[in-house]
């Protein structure tokens, strides 16, 4: 057995923010690494803001509430014999240890050292672990460098929010990445995009700890680190006038289009061998007023046509229905619901395994993976088994690949982060039926480009293809196609080839499912349509 990784700790003080004691507390709970020391920096200093911004920044979180609060200070549950108080010497924008304290650190021998305070480090204590320090910066440091993290963001109405990883070198943003997340931008709140933000950068950290442990942890080689936007800096009073100016027309826009339209998912369809097609030739399959139907899964089965979807009536939870093609009418009949629980239901991932019809839809928010089953397809659907218990997986996609089956799945891993971002991959060891086992590549990407599946894995000229959501700006807003490009009990990789975006009317908004059965192909998409 190997020894444990030994890290030690740097902060500002010895009580934290939630965010750093939550990745405090998951290396110190775990057998792979020991905490061995916790430098805490007596000399930090906190920068100033102007009166507006402070302003701005608190009607924000009053107005807008998050599920979390990662900015509570909190104490750090470690032995308190393991702490050293230093006072850096301070040059400028730079940190320097004292030799006392270099002395302290050598005595330890980290192996990892996790940088959450100080300013830029400089000196000697940056070639001192074996596998280097690593920093968060909660922000894409391709196009966002500086700070407030999570908030120039919004005010740019970026769709995408990212977080950086890094192995510092004396240049802090242009430092070794060790890997990045993506999430979606709340461009209506800053309060609640720094939230989402900092959260998905401790899961971010968590999935590189346990990747370092197992010795499976890869940088991101770049051969270039050109940077092109400005340093961000923290708005004067008359930059963060203006935000707030231009947030209050951009809310009351919001509230009017609320008070008069609403969103609504239809379907359409088309008869083709030509998965070229052009989406504006299909037929529509559109719901009454008030009703959604989307995630479509055809099956064709003895030589009849049906089509599986969810159904939303209102804001109510998504049931499962069934729509059976009439061939002589060339039309589908009137939705039959088939399966309706106490929870919501969406994309209706429909298989046949050894000659029996099951289903598995998405019931993340039950809190598990449930298998149902056709007594007599396409109707009488029965519970067969909970696939997989406790954990909030979303839009489930088994396959089989090269004889072995495979499933992806979006985790929510907490209940203040998205389904949308963390993708999953599983090897089912004994076939769909059986039990689930992580991928070793698994998480396969913590990225709303990408990070949830779109419809059921294809094949098209003997290559492989997994369509996936791109889920910014809003949810579900367009589908991306992969190609599986390797995929073993070891292996997975992939690359994007193509994007379907929601453009071939103009009241789309969005699309998120595609899927095909015998020369059929279906998608969906959202459109804005009016109350009355």
């Amino acid at each position: 057995m190997n020894s444990p990784i030994k890290v030690i700790i740097l902060t500002d003080g010895q009580r934290v923010k939630k965010w750093v004691a939550d990745i405090v507390e998951y290396v110190a709970s775990s057998s792979d690494f020991v905490v061995s020391g916790v430098v805490v920096n007596k000399g930090s200093k906190h920068s100033n803001s102007s009166f507006l911004y402070r302003g701005l920044r608190y009607l924000d979180s009053k107005f807008f509430k998050a599920k979390s609060n990662p900015f509570q200070t909190v104490s750090l549950n470690l032995d308190t014999n393991l702490i050293y108080s230093t006072t850096p010497i301070q040059k400028q924008f730079s940190d320097w240890l004292d030799e006392d304290c270099l002395s302290f650190l050598r005595e330890k021998q980290p192996d990892l050292i996790l940088r959450f305070g100080f300013r830029i480090l400089r000196g000697p204590i940056l070639a001192m672990p074996k596998f280097g320090i690593w920093s968060l910066h909660h922000g894409d440091n391709k196009v966002n460098r500086g700070g407030p993290p999570g908030f120039w963001e919004v005010v740019r109405q970026e769709e995408i929010s990212g977080v950086t990883l890094q192995q510092i070198t004396e240049d802090l943003d242009g430092g070794k990445v060790i890997g990045r997340a993506f999430t979606k931008t709340d461009l209506l709140s800053f309060h609640r995009n720094q939230v989402n933000l900092f959260e998905t950068g401790v899961r971010l950290f968590h999935e590189k700890l346990d990747k370092l442990a197992i010795g499976k942890l890869l940088s991101e080689r770049e051969p270039f680190d050109f940077y092109s936007n400005p340093l961000f800096k923290n708005p004067d009073n008359k930059r963060a006038l203006r935000i707030i100016f231009d947030f209050g027309i951009r809310i009351l826009k919001r509230t009017f289009e609320n008070l008069f339209y609403e969103e609504q998912w239809i379907i359409s369809h088309s008869k083709t061998n030509n998965s070229e097609e052009s989406f504006y030739r299909f037929q529509n399959l559109i719901p009454p007023k008030g009703i959604s139907w989307a995630d479509p899964f055809p099956v064709y089965h003895n030589n009849e046509l049906w089509l599986f979807a969810e159904e939303i009536i209102g804001k109510g939870l998504g049931k499962i229905v069934c729509f059976k093609y009439i061939n002589e009418e060339k039309r589908f009949g009137s939705p039959q619901t088939i399966i309706q629980e106490s929870f919501h239901l969406s994309y209706p991932f429909v298989f046949q395994y050894e000659n029996t019809w099951y289903m598995m839809p998405e019931t993340g928010d039950s809190g598990n993976v449930i298998l149902y089953k056709s007594k007599s397809f396409p109707y009488n659907w029965t519970k067969q088994k909970i696939v997989v218990e406790n954990k909030k997986l979303y839009d489930a996609t088994p396959f089989e690949h090269n004889g072995k089956w495979y499933c992806f799945a979006s985790e929510r891993s907490k209940a203040t982060l998205t389904p949308n971002d963390l993708l999953q991959l599983y090897i089912l060891e004994d076939g769909p039926l059986g039990s689930w086992k992580e991928h070793p590549a698994s998480p396969i990407k913590i990225d709303v480009r990408g990070g949830r599946c779109a419809g059921e894995i294809f094949q098209k000229e003997g290559k492989t293809f997994r369509p996936a959501q791109l889920g910014a700006p809003k949810y579900g807003y367009a589908i991306q196609i992969y190609e599986i490009l390797q995929l073993d009990d070891l292996n997975y990789e992939e690359r994007l080839v193509d994007t379907i975006l929601p453009n071939w009317r103009k009241e789309n908004l969005a699309t998120h499912t595609y899927n095909q059965a015998n020369g059929w192909q279906f998608i969906d998409s959202q459109q804005l349509v009016r109350k009355i």
